[in-house]
């Protein structure tokens, strides 16, 4: 397959804990096997640590550089820290993306301009700011999963998202497999 020259954008927003990374999670394998390099990237509203405490990485972090990369032999992660008072961009964050991607899936930035599939609760009405940036291309109510537990996808949903967003991407970027549409399945399960 010829690799697009920019990635398709797409979101994944809905309130915290309703499924988008476990959603993520199963929509990922699914658009690779389709021979589509994918990229993620996660708002997180929280912040997170660079490491654990006392590690390297996160002491050199704390030491104040403008960023840090962290490499193995078989993975980089690269911290950077933004300017001060300053709201990380989508595009921000996907310049620490590597080229020749065909898919970047964004968990959260509901307030950028892109398309999203938005996530809710059993009865739950989308909020407005989960689709006044960008349009929604669908609108998934994910079943309550069992206290403790997180929610579990019917495999056609997924087939289906995967297939939305394979639709949407440009000629250049054709997959290798069959795209013919399952059966239709409109609700996440629990297990």
């Amino acid at each position: 397959m010829k690799r697009r020259d920019e990635p398709f954008v797409v979101g994944v927003v809905g309130n915290s804990g309703v499924g988008k990374t476990t959603l993520l999670e199963e929509l990922i394998p699914e658009l690779t096997g389709r021979g589509l390099a994918i990229g993620v990237v996660k708002h997180a509203s929280h912040g997170f640590d660079v490491d654990r405490p006392g590690k390297d990485s996160q002491r050199l972090y704390a030491s104040g550089p403008v960023a840090v990369a962290l490499a193995s032999d078989t993975q980089v992660a690269t911290f950077v820290r933004p300017e001060r008072d300053s709201r990380v961009s989508l595009a921000g964050a996907m310049a620490g993306l590597p080229p020749g991607l065909d898919v970047v899936l964004v968990e959260g930035f509901a307030w950028e301009p892109i398309p999203r599939f938005v996530l809710v609760g059993p009865g739950q009405t989308p909020r407005r700011e989960h689709q006044e940036s960008g349009p929604a291309l669908r609108i998934v109510e994910v079943a309550e999963p069992p206290a403790g537990t997180k929610p579990v996808y019917a495999r056609n949903l997924v087939r289906e998202i995967a297939l939305e967003i394979v639709r949407r991407l440009r000629p250049r970027a054709v997959p290798d497999k069959d795209v013919r549409p399952p059966a239709v399945l409109s609700e996440s399960r629990c297990a």
